[in-house]
């Protein structure tokens, strides 16, 4: 997302996570991202990743793939103009098993239902084949000057 300074998926912020979202492939309903946590990103447990790390990156890939979807179903390239934002309206997390750090984890994200205002997006993220922590979030469209204020 160009213009944006988001922590967890900003380019513009020298200090953030950056993570980046893809679809799986160009006809795929699932975004996919990969995250590389740092050793600082630990919770605690040097070799655990933190779980507001977890929140953080399921919280922005989701929101991507809510607003990815969008340019899709409306037949336009993404961040192009006018541009489509979504916020998080709701947000729930299962932690389930704990992250390792030292390896990449996956997420993985589908609309699962929209509307003109919300999409329904669930998220999963993996460590190796194994899912640690899965969410649900209502992602809202809002007005650009949102992103702007």
């Amino acid at each position: 997302m160009p213009d944006n300074s988001c922590f967890g998926c900003g380019p513009d912020n020298p200090h953030g996570l950056r993570i980046k979202s893809y679809w799986s492939d160009s006809a795929s309903d699932e975004a996919v991202c990969e995250f590389h946590g740092a050793p600082h990103h630990n919770a605690g447990s040097a070799n655990i990743l933190n779980g507001g790390i977890i929140a953080t990156i399921m919280d922005c890939h989701s929101v991507i793939t809510a607003i990815a979807q969008a340019y899709r179903d409306a037949g336009r390239e993404f961040g192009g103009e006018p541009k489509i934002w979504y916020v998080t309206g709701r947000f729930e997390l299962n932690y389930k098993a704990p992250a390792q750090l030292g390896r990449p984890v996956t997420l993985r994200a589908r609309v699962v239902d929209s509307t003109a205002r919300k999409s329904v997006v669930t998220c999963e993220l993996l460590s190796g084949d194994k899912v640690c922590t899965t969410s649900n979030m209502v992602a809202v469209r809002v007005p650009m000057e949102w992103h702007d204020a």
